[in-house]
């Protein structure tokens, strides 16, 4: 495992009514796409599958929730909702189109790096 999310003491992990997602903040509500695509690539199947079936359903009730905070200055919990958002996008591409964690035959990520300047 890359990198843990945390969270800070006294602050929600999660905006209410999410709290069925909560197991999967430390894990995959990590910041930067790079580390989103390190922890599908660190993970097994199961674990990405099981992230994907609690994850999907919710989906579209967290981005109506996320659709009233700025992009760029969202409190902590609806950071990581919106990180979980994002890495539903990693898992989506293991589950849906290659079928395992990481894509079959590819090097290792770290040969490949999407450089931003944001970490979302």
């Amino acid at each position: 495992m890359r990198n843990v999310a945390t969270v800070p003491p006294g602050e929600r992990a999660l905006p209410a009514g999410f709290e069925d997602i909560e197991p999967f903040v430390s894990y995959w509500a990590v910041a930067g796409q790079n580390e989103r695509r390190y922890q599908r690539c660190d993970t097994t199947f199961d674990e990405v599958r099981r992230f994907y079936d609690a994850m999907l359903p919710r989906a579209d009730d967290a981005m109506k929730h996320l659709a009233d905070f700025p992009l760029r200055d969202m409190p902590g919990p609806e950071a990581r909702l919106m990180r979980l958002v994002l890495s539903l996008a990693q898992a989506s591409m293991a589950v849906e189109v290659q079928g395992g964690a990481r894509v079959p035959n590819a090097p290792w990520p770290d040969t490949v790096r999407i450089l931003t300047e944001e970490t979302l």
